[in-house]
């Protein structure tokens, strides 16, 4: 049937083997599926009429564990023997030790090991022992490794690749956003600006202009997946007058996988108890939340609105990631203390927080955890800080990269990129 079907379409009728291979193929197609390769495409691959090699069979290894038991007998038997024999009488060595050309004979003979005849008796049998127990240590070292395979190390997990979105407009441009791009911006795996207008040392990515956060950020992070995507593990989204050590942050994000469904930054609570993440001092998220935000939050209305938010815009953009079972994480340290500040470092110095300045007490009122006398406690591993006058950064990235503190102990973490500016 299937040589007459092939004649009919204008095919030159099939050879009985070329039959055969088709028939194998349509049996295993349909019994395992097409994920497995064909008959015929293997055995296009050594001419059509060779016979299929079956693979050759793995060579059987040896187990280690008989050569093990062998040396461990061996070793016991020569300890009970060595304990329990007079070597020094059954070999004699008293006369191999009394030659008359180097040592005094008789009563007052003197030994190598001991003036005193008595004790050299003691001290031949002592090294006689000795050197039997090192013989057999060195045959069980020979033996033992031939068969034994150590384990090798497993290698460390790559460190995290962090893409820096620097969200910045043109009025800002000279006056800030220039000193982030010539300090800590560097220290990122890849970074982009994001601003409503060109500027040639910044060499922004340029959005029309949009006067309500939420619709900034939604066609910030929409662009960042579409055309930067595979360039990062981690994204964050940080404004241009926050200072970043971006080698704690992958320090934090050892233990978590790009691929899971998470957030982090300073995590605050809403009205009606939603956690989400203060603007103030960063956004990190995972490849896989960016992922999800842009493919299926921003094109449903339901799950994400697209209209203004004003100052909302971040209770909304947490709405959207819940409603696509994306966690906002816990950034803080293995003591509770705080990674990502959304104020100045100097309101966290000179003792409790300002309950009567806006900023302090949206903070306050909003905080995720509980916080003691308005205090909050600053962690070794800090991440983020808001900075008040910009040309400071220049003095917090030479304190942080470049000065060497004598007499204390040696920093926990290590920063991975040796070149500085």
């Amino acid at each position: 049937m299937i040589a007459l079907a092939a004649t009919t379409c204008g095919h030159a009728p099939f050879s009985p083997r070329q039959l055969q291979l088709s028939i194998l193929d349509f049996e295993l197609q349909t019994k395992r599926g097409p994920s497995f390769a064909s008959v015929s495409s293997l055995a296009a691959r050594k001419g059509s009429d060779s016979p299929r090699r079956r693979p050759a069979a793995r060579r059987h290894r040896p187990q280690p564990t008989a050569n093990i038991i062998i040396v461990i007998i061996i070793i016991i038997m020569a300890i009970i023997i060595i304990c329990v024999t007079d070597f020094s009488v059954s070999f004699k060595m008293r006369p191999f030790f009394s030659r008359r050309r180097f040592f005094l004979s008789g009563k007052n003979k003197i030994s190598i090991f001991n003036p005193c005849s008595s004790c050299s008796q003691i001290c031949c049998s002592l090294l006689y022992k000795l050197s039997v127990l090192l013989l057999l240590c060195v045959l069980a070292l020979l033996l033992l490794p031939n068969n034994i395979q150590l384990k090798t190390a497993e290698p460390l997990p790559a460190a995290a690749r962090i893409f820096c979105i620097i969200s910045t407009q043109d009025t800002r441009h000279n006056s800030v956003a220039v000193h982030v791009k010539r300090s800590w911006a560097s220290r990122c795996d890849q970074h982009i600006f994001v601003s409503n207008d060109a500027h040639e040392e910044l060499e922004p990515a340029i959005f029309a202009p949009l006067h309500d956060k939420w619709l900034k950020m939604r066609a910030h992070l929409e662009y960042v997946y579409k055309y930067h995507f595979d360039e990062g593990d981690w994204f964050l989204y940080i404004n241009d007058d926050n200072y970043v050590i971006v080698e704690n942050l992958r320090y934090m994000l050892r233990s978590h996988s790009p691929d899971e469904l998470i957030y982090f930054g300073c995590k605050l609570r809403s009205a009606n108890n939603q956690p989400y993440m203060y603007d103030r001092s960063g956004i990190v998220l995972s490849s896989a939340t960016l992922a999800q935000f842009v493919l299926r939050a921003l094109p449903n209305e339901t799950i994400c609105s697209s209209g203004k938010q004003g100052d909302a815009a971040f209770e909304e953009f947490a709405r959207c990631l819940g409603n696509v079972n994306v966690l906002p994480g816990d950034s803080r340290d293995h003591l509770g203390y705080h990674r990502f500040l959304p104020f100045h470092m100097k309101d966290y110095f000179i003792g409790a927080l300002n309950y009567s300045l806006p900023h302090h007490k949206y903070f306050l009122d909003r905080s995720y955890y509980g916080l003691s006398n308005f205090k909050v406690p600053i962690s070794k591993q800090l991440i983020c800080a808001k900075l008040e006058y910009m040309p400071i950064i220049y003095s917090h990235y030479y304190l942080t990269y470049q000065v060497k503190i004598f007499g204390t102990p040696q920093r926990a973490i290590v920063i991975e990129n040796s070149n500085t500016n």
